[in-house]
């Protein structure tokens, strides 16, 4: 899977250069009530795993950076998300994120294949599970409503 693009800080992000680590990839947007919801469950995985070599990846969709941001400000979301206003970072995951749903979570094995997915609000324990089974190489796929 390619992926790249700017973040909502005006920085460059490559998904390749996070190859060797799990890689946990949310979709989402400020204007989603289900990505209000998991938000935090996030913002605590993410914090918690640094040191332990998962890095967090968001795709904001369909949104304002003004409203992206306070998002991520007031969820405490600390890792980057690139700023998808023309769609081609959601183009680029396209084969494992259906049309319009929101907020859909990916998570990637060391060599950056999908081995793991939730469509629909992540949970902390269907996460941790998803992150195991990628360190593990055990490809597991969760779909929830």
């Amino acid at each position: 899977m390619t992926l790249s693009g700017t973040t909502l800080t005006d920085e460059s992000v490559n998904l390749d250069t996070l190859r060797g680590n799990v890689v946990v990839l949310n979709v989402w947007g400020s204007w989603c009530a289900p990505c209000r919801q998991e938000a935090p469950v996030l913002a605590q995985q993410s914090d918690g795993l640094k040191d332990q070599g998962v890095r967090f990846l968001g795709i904001n969709v369909q949104d304002n950076r003004p409203a992206a941001q306070a998002f991520e400000r007031r969820y405490g979301i600390s890792y980057p998300s690139i700023e998808d206003t023309d769609g081609r970072a959601l183009l680029s995951v396209a084969a494992f994120v259906p049309a319009r749903a929101v907020p859909v979570t990916l998570v990637l094995d060391g060599q950056g294949r999908v081995a793991g997915r939730v469509v629909g609000i992540v949970d902390a324990a269907t996460l941790s599970g998803l992150i195991e089974s990628a360190r593990d190489g055990l490809p597991e796929s969760t779909t929830s409503a």
